[in-house]
């Protein structure tokens, strides 16, 4: 079920809501055991729910930010020159 377009992802959860519990009540009324009838229900709808938030992470572009050089960089600039100034120790 897709999101119409300008609809809020509220109505549009609503929407999957209601069809997810109509396909549901249809089930039962066939004679299906509820309680796997429930249990699917609540997986379809967790999968229709995430899915436009799985998308805008697998969407979204890698970092660039590399650790090693960071940790190297902190060394280098900050532990290795200040090493016996540090500024969390008290002198009494």
């Amino acid at each position: 079920m897709r999101r119409l377009e300008n609809e809020s992802y509220g109505s549009w959860v609503e929407r999957v809501r209601l069809f997810e519990h109509g396909h549901a009540l249809q089930r039962i009324a066939n004679g299906e055991d509820v309680e796997v009838i429930v249990e699917e229900m609540s997986v379809r709808m967790m999968d229709k729910l995430m899915h436009p938030l799985y998308k805008v992470i697998r969407d979204t572009p890698k970092s660039s930010f590399d650790l090693e050089e960071s940790k190297r960089n902190y060394y280098e600039h900050y532990l290795k020159t200040n090493s016996a100034k540090s500024d969390h120790v008290l002198n009494d």
